[in-house]
């Protein structure tokens, strides 16, 4: 009797460690499935945000370049006086040229103050701009815009094929910009008339492709200040009498 009690003992003791063996296998497939699921649930999710951050993304590109194109289309179809409005106003850009050599570089709004649009308290006089009648400066039948600075002398724009050109400006003291009618034409003026020493005046003549087709320069120098001027045109020496008949006739 009792040996078959300790039978009985067993086989239910075995076949309780089954049923455990059996329960914890079942449980650790379930995590498994469980965990394999939420996985690939947060992969899905992942990849639909990836996909609709690249749709998005490509959309947002199309869309600047739909309003680059629709703005570049809207500056090629600007009249001259819309062109150098929009720049004043800085809506636009323009490509700067300098004096003294090749050198660009793209102007904005920023570097001036126009006088008619600015509070008299938030002027400063060093770039306080004012409108100027626009003058055909490039002698092609066609009106250029200037912008005239008290300390600097005028900037003068081109503005057409939907872009803006400051080809001419004053660059400091020693460069001081006008313009001037002479030998039939209108000339560009750099000049340096408050230095000690010398008076220069170069002159430039342009052309409607902006290209320089004729210049020359004219002034005198006393370097000692003795009160002896050498005047000179160009290379050459030059009297008095020439220098002021030459003065005469460009101003």
């Amino acid at each position: 009797m009792k040996r078959r009690n300790k039978r009985i003992i067993s086989i239910i003791t075995i076949a309780v460690a089954l049923v455990l063996v059996v329960a914890c296998g079942a449980w650790f497939v379930l995590k498994n499935n469980t965990l394999d699921n939420s996985e690939n649930e947060i992969s899905t999710v992942e990849n639909n945000e990836n996909e609709s951050a690249k749709t998005e993304d490509v959309a947002n590109s199309e869309s600047e370049n739909t309003v680059n194109k629709d703005e570049q289309k809207d500056t090629n179809d600007m009249t001259p006086e819309e062109l150098f409005q929009a720049f004043c106003d800085g809506k636009i850009t323009a490509e700067a040229r300098s004096y003294y050599d090749d050198t660009t570089w793209t102007m904005d709004n920023t570097s001036f103050q126009l006088e008619e649009t600015t509070p008299e308290e938030d002027l400063d006089p060093t770039i306080a701009v004012k409108k100027l009648e626009p003058v055909d400066l490039d002698n092609d039948g066609e009106v250029e815009f200037i912008l005239e600075s008290a300390f600097y002398g005028d900037m003068c724009f081109d503005c057409k094929d939907g872009k803006v050109v400051c080809f001419a400006q004053g660059e400091g003291t020693a460069a001081m910009c006008s313009y001037t009618q002479y030998d039939g034409a209108y000339w560009i003026v750099h000049s340096d008339t408050t230095h000690a020493g010398r008076c220069t005046y170069e002159l430039t003549k342009f052309n409607g492709d902006l290209q320089v087709v004729d210049s020359f320069k004219f002034g005198w120098e006393d370097w000692e200040d003795t009160g002896v001027k050498t005047y000179y045109q160009d290379d050459n020496e030059i009297t008095e009498a020439d220098y002021e008949a030459l003065y005469d006739k460009v101003f």
